[in-house]
């Protein structure tokens, strides 16, 4: 009773060593395992799906809310084919909807400036263009929201729906005019707004836009990619590389009133593809407008550009600088 029985001690050990053993290899196995997973699923993200609508726009699209509602509409059921996570559309897409209530006038004019000064007649309150589109810019976000907003819920996707003339308040109770960009998300919720810092000509002396800040403006994210956009001739400014460093994706939405000559073409290179690389950002998408309105016109080729290994190269562009298209593409 009470007796030790030598080499109990020493079968005890046994067992105890070999129960350690397995449990860290169990924890190897289980770290490697874990670590499998989490590359697994870092590189199993699929790919962005985007559809970038190279737009073509002529008075008649603007003859009425019904008929914006219905082409959009119908562009967008087209890109839902591809199933994308995101559509762009490009720069003034919905300008143009402040001119809807004078619609016969822009009929009858034979350019901008005559319609200008028959619309006039009409309203002798207006006595700026600039004024025109702050008298209509309530009508013109009611439309772009309930369009825009609408279709992004109905199917289910993201929608840059280009940019329009917003009115916006200042900090001194001054009322500005912003040529904004917006995105609503799949549920049909606004979700970003952006407004041109870097104006031409055209839109701060004939149009008096004022610009926005470069402070303001910020990637968003969707289906885990970080974006950036930029509006334009704003593309063409370095300072936005900084501003825009280590995103996935950037977006250039254009609306370029020029002939599109191998000059142009060149102006083009200037802008977004030679953007990404500085930034480090893998992929620029490059939607433009195209068509007319009275005598305004505007041509530019849609592309995607990609940076890899120190080079930026244009892997996908538009057949036509001046017709409507439409580029399904796929950011890995």
């Amino acid at each position: 009773m009470g007796q030790r029985h030598p080499g109990v001690q020493g079968h005890l050990k046994k067992p105890l060593k070999g129960f350690l053993l397995i449990k860290r290899l169990f924890l190897l196995i289980l770290i490697g395992l874990c670590c499998s997973f989490l590359l697994y699923s870092e590189n199993s993200i699929p790919g962005l799906r985007v559809a970038a609508v190279q737009l073509h726009i002529d008075e008649d699209l603007y003859s009425s809310v019904e008929s914006f509602r219905r082409r959009i509409s119908e562009l967008i059921a087209e890109c839902r084919q591809f199933e994308p996570d995101l559509i762009i559309f490009p720069e003034y897409t919905s300008v143009f909807i402040a001119l809807i209530p004078y619609n016969r006038i822009i009929k009858k004019a034979a350019n901008m400036a005559e319609g200008w000064e028959m619309i006039k007649k009409q309203e002798p309150l207006l006595k700026e263009l600039r004024d025109l589109f702050l008298f209509n810019s309530g009508l013109v976000e009611r439309v772009v929201y309930s369009v825009f907003a609408d279709l992004a819920a109905e199917y289910g996707v993201n929608i840059i729906g280009g940019s329009y003339f917003a009115w916006k308040k200042t900090k001194a109770e001054e009322v500005s005019l912003r040529n904004r960009a917006f995105l609503f998300d799949d549920q049909g919720r606004l979700i970003y707004l952006q407004d041109k810092v870097f104006l031409t000509k055209f839109e701060r002396e004939l149009l008096g836009l004022s610009p926005g800040s470069m402070a303001d403006a910020a990637p968003f994210s969707i289906k885990q990619r970080r974006i950036a956009l930029s509006i334009c001739r704003d593309t063409f400014m370095s300072e936005w590389e900084a501003h825009f460093a280590g995103s996935d994706l950037w977006l250039d939405i254009k609306a370029n009133g020029t002939a599109y000559t191998p000059e142009e073409a060149d102006a083009f290179r200037r802008a977004l593809p030679a953007r990404i690389g500085p930034a480090g950002v893998g992929a620029g998408i490059t939607t433009c407008l195209t068509g007319k309105f009275l005598d305004l016109f505007w041509e530019g080729e849609s592309s995607l550009a990609i940076a890899a290994g120190g080079r930026v190269k244009l892997v996908q562009r538009a057949e036509s600088a001046s017709e409507e298209e439409i580029l399904f593409l796929t950011i890995d």
